[in-house]
């Protein structure tokens, strides 16, 4: 191996890496057991009452497709469930959240201080059926919705998976793996994965726009020799390195903030 052949090796390791880890969770999802898999998600659509004009736009939340409002957690979970073909269970409680945002937010924070475990209406019969759990949930107050807290201690979860998937607005996943943890102790928790609220919407295309930057990279550095040419305008190979490189950086950033 020459010296020269370094940076095409480099290169090509890190596409190969980087594709693998963008496509990772799409392939595991759907190796997944449809029938031993529940996906399970908690939401602010579907436990609060909303007006028939209630204004999606005004929260990063929510969101109206085909004429229906929609939560972040549900568009993920029925998102995941086309790829898996997993059953779905949403998580709803007898007392509804207030339609206000700010509201719900004060009552989150009640909760929680209260360490309160909201009563559910409805429940799992077949829950030794399931052997992967895949649990989204939006991050309030640094950790899970007092819900969530219900719903984990009303079942055993023993020798089970549990994959956590967050929405956020910034706090990542707070501290709610090990509050998952310290509920299930008997069962395998996976690394979870934060998801910006805002980004919801992107999640099937950013693999595709980062495989494309990555593309851009590759055919800056591959062929090297080329390069050193005159009949190379170096300011062109120069547009596409940086273009390739900005639109991996900005995927990321757009999943995670």
């Amino acid at each position: 191996m020459t010296k020269k052949n370094i940076p095409k090796i480099i290169v090509c390791f890190a596409a190969i890496v980087c594709v693998i880890l963008i496509f990772a969770l799409p392939i595991r999802l759907a190796a997944f057991d449809s029938k031993k898999t529940l996906i399970v998600y908690f939401s602010r659509v579907g436990n609060t009452q909303f007006s028939d004009d209630a204004d999606a736009v005004s929260s990063a939340s929510l969101r109206r497709k085909e004429g229906l409002l929609m939560g972040n957690c549900e568009v993920l979970a029925y998102k995941i469930s086309k790829i898996t073909g997993a059953d779905i269970f949403e998580i709803s409680v007898f007392e509804q959240y207030p339609e206000s945002y700010d509201e719900t937010i004060d009552r989150a924070s009640r909760e929680k201080s209260e360490n309160a475990r909201p009563a559910l209406t409805s429940h799992i019969d077949n829950m030794d059926s399931y052997d992967n759990i895949i649990l989204i949930y939006p991050v309030w107050w640094s950790t899970m919705p007092m819900p969530i807290f219900s719903f984990l201690e009303e079942y055993d979860f023993s020798g089970k998976n549990i994959y956590p998937v967050t929405t956020h607005k910034g706090s990542f996943l707070g501290h709610s793996i090990s509050d998952i943890e310290a509920i299930c102790s008997t069962a395998k928790i996976h690394t979870g994965i934060p998801i910006s609220g805002g980004s919801v919407d992107f999640i099937e295309i950013i693999p595709f726009v980062m495989t494309a930057g990555w593309g851009m990279i590759a055919a800056c550095v591959l062929p090297l020799k080329r390069f050193k040419s005159k009949s190379v305008d170096m300011r062109i190979i120069t547009v596409l390195l940086i273009a390739g490189i900005v639109l991996n950086m900005l995927c990321v950033i757009r999943i995670l903030i």
